[in-house]
């Protein structure tokens, strides 16, 4: 009906009452999957040393899930899937889990918004930031895999410079590096894990106030390498759907390089990238990271 061009009045008229109750529909669903998130929350409770793995999609949640669960544990990989040990809260609600019960320090994954933690939440937030032109290319390729086999990156680089869409990458980070609210987040770059995993393995040592031995260290650099996951990858992949015939299984662990955003986007996209990126990043970057 949406589609119909009719200069019919009374066609026209169902067509904007279909548009508005569709709108509103959306808008109750919105609604809905909040509360239910909300109420999952309140039953998965807060304890003071809960850790928060905080990143945009694509930017080195796995890697820092596997860091600081080495870190915490004993490291061992008997468990089925990441998270079963570390879990994605908002894809718990979403699938109606009951929360898991955990041993301190629980470390919880989330791409949530800055705001969806009021400033009295507990515990640590260690927040994970990467070339976004990277993430880009990065998520592009998981769409390509796992969503629309035919999608083509112009496609997708149009929605993801676009800074008014839902989940913009400009807005995420400007809200969580500008940290209005003065939580306590370590800010660590994705580059600088790749560069120098161990000195940001210290940094988390020490923002976290863990108490661990060099076995622990060493085994956490050689766990959350990509060669290793990209071996265990059933562990850490996207979780079997319903209809498991549209998924590749062996594309979640990729590549994770560096610079490949700035090989893929064109002149006219680089430029609209860094428009983007001097009106929203820049200054709450260099500012957070500066610490």
């Amino acid at each position: 009906m949406d589609s119909i061009v009719s200069k019919d009045p009374e066609q026209i008229g169902y067509r904007i009452l279909y548009r508005f109750f569709r709108r509103i529909g959306r808008k109750f669903l919105t609604i809905a999957d909040h509360i239910h998130f909300t109420l999952y929350r309140i039953k998965f409770g807060q304890r003071d040393d809960d850790i928060y793995i905080i990143t945009y999609p694509k930017s080195g949640t796995t890697m820092m899930q596997m860091i600081l669960y080495q870190l915490t544990t004993n490291g061992n990989l008997d468990f089925n899937h990441i998270y079963d040990v570390s879990p994605w809260i908002r894809n718990h609600a979403f699938k109606k889990k009951e929360p898991l019960e955990l041993q301190s320090p629980r470390l919880i994954k989330s791409h949530d918004g800055y705001k969806t933690f009021d400033k009295y939440t507990k515990g640590r937030f260690i927040f994970v930031y990467r070339n976004g032109m990277d993430v880009a290319v990065s998520q592009y390729n998981q769409a390509k895999c796992y969503v629309k086999h035919d999608l083509t990156f112009d496609e997708f680089a149009k929605e993801f410079l676009d800074i008014k869409s839902k989940g913009s990458w400009f807005r995420y980070n400007k809200l969580w590096l500008e940290n209005k609210w003065k939580r306590h987040i370590l800010y660590v770059r994705y580059e600088d894990l790749l560069s120098d995993k161990r000195k940001q393995i210290n940094r988390i040592i020490g923002f976290c106030q863990f108490k661990v031995d060099k076995a622990s260290i060493e085994r956490a650099i050689e766990y959350s390498s990509f060669d290793f996951m990209k071996k265990h990858e059933t562990k850490f992949g996207e979780q079997p759907p319903s209809d498991p015939s549209n998924v590749v299984y062996d594309q979640f662990i990729r590549k994770g390089k560096v610079g490949e955003g700035e090989s893929t986007f064109n002149a006219e996209q680089k430029t609209l990238f860094n428009s983007c990126y001097e009106k929203l990043v820049k200054k709450p970057e260099s500012l957070a990271f500066s610490k």
